[in-house]
């Protein structure tokens, strides 16, 4: 059998993830470039329950881990005007047992990192890529070590993609006026598998379950006031926003911030060279869509190679055929979380008027909300 050969360039969470899942496949050789990636302590992942199967068959991961907390209900609470307003969701309004599993990203690449250095099947090399040369039927990597020749490249390398780069791919790219913070906070209230996501005028703070007295913070504001906080600010804003919910809160004394951006690719590949994940397109941290849309990218192309008469990953057949069919998906969440996104932290009259009429509409409507809850979840996807 004639044996075709995928570099995947970048070895965080969706770069491993897609190396275990092609290396299954019988007639596909597997190069992951990259190194053993480092995480935030803190940042989490909340996993869809449409997603979470992936990491049962190719780590069997287990859902009661102590280390995965089930995301079994979530509360909104709007405090833009005088009046709080506030709007409960369950999963079982959907007949879920939980819309969500949260996963620490540290603990999930060290299990994804531990699998891929035991799988015979995937070359492992901490090489540094240099140029790329693509046509249509080879693409050649020069790496810092040598230069090598490959049926198919995906760059798997995030945000700032040199595969994007080099293959040419054009994007488009915003970055906000807000920043984002990541942390941890122990409460003296459990928090009973529940997510705490509170919407002020430009700000937002979520918590989102790790155990049960203990929850990952995201929090949402102005750039200039996130790069100049200190703890004690933070425990202020965390306390008087959670209390209500989650009693006394201590917050650690460390945290991450991150910039907030969007990035769309404007296609998906150029030749034999292929983006997934966040190469491809990256959102706010807002309804967990950001790494569940690059896990539906491995998984569609995953089973696109298995149904596809083709045998060469790369045809130009194989990849518009990704593209094609992944491009909707990315397109309506990257339009619709945009526009959440803006009408949490616009103040206009236009964005209050849609997000007045959005949270009469989800407290009066349960065919909306469940029409919103599996839209959300990707069902069918």
């Amino acid at each position: 059998m004639q044996k075709y050969k995928i570099a995947i360039v970048g070895s965080g969470i969706i770069g491993m993830t897609l190396a275990l899942q092609l290396s299954a496949i019988n007639h596909i050789n597997v190069t992951l470039f990259g190194k053993k990636p480092k995480y935030s302590e803190f940042k989490t992942t909340a996993i869809l329950t449409t997603s979470f199967e992936i990491y049962e068959r190719l780590l069997d991961l287990n859902k009661s881990h102590p280390q995965i907390s089930k995301l079994k209900k979530f509360k909104i609470i709007d405090e833009l005007k005088t009046k709080k307003k506030i709007i409960d969701f369950d999963a079982t309004e959907i007949n879920l047992d939980c819309f969500a599993y949260n996963i620490r990203d540290n603990f999930l690449a060290d299990r994804l990192y531990k699998e891929i250095k035991n799988n015979d099947s995937i070359i492992f090399k901490n090489e540094f890529i240099e140029g790329l040369e693509d046509n249509l039927s080879k693409t050649i990597l020069n790496t810092s070590d040598e230069t090598a020749e490959f049926d198919l490249v995906i760059g798997a390398d995030g945000r700032n993609s040199i595969i994007r780069e080099l293959a040419e791919i054009n994007y488009s790219k915003k970055i906000y006026k807000e920043s984002i913070l990541v942390t941890e906070v122990n409460h003296s209230i459990p928090n009973n598998n529940t997510s705490f996501e509170i919407h002020r005028n430009g700000s937002l703070l979520t918590s989102v379950p790790t155990t049960n007295k203990k929850s990952a913070i995201v929090m949402i504001d102005a750039t200039e006031k996130i790069n100049n906080i200190d703890t004690d600010n933070l425990n202020k804003i965390i306390h008087d926003g959670l209390s209500t919910y989650l009693g006394n809160t201590i917050v650690n004394d460390k945290y991450s911030i991150f910039p907030s951006e969007t990035i769309n690719a404007e296609k998906l590949y150029r030749n034999r060279v292929m983006l997934v994940g966040e190469s491809a397109h990256v959102i706010p941290p807002i309804g967990a869509q950001g790494l569940n849309l690059g896990l539906r990218d491995i998984i569609t192309f995953y089973n696109l190679l298995l149904d596809s008469n083709e045998k060469d990953p790369g045809t130009k057949t194989i990849l518009s055929t990704f593209n094609n069919m992944r491009w909707l998906d990315i397109y309506k969440r990257y339009k619709s979380v945009n526009l959440l996104y803006q009408s949490m932290m616009n103040n206009n009259i236009g964005y209050s008027a849609i997000r007045n009429i959005g949270f009469l509409t989800l407290k009066k409507s349960r065919r909306v909300r469940n029409i919103l809850l599996t839209e959300g979840l990707s069902f069918n996807k």
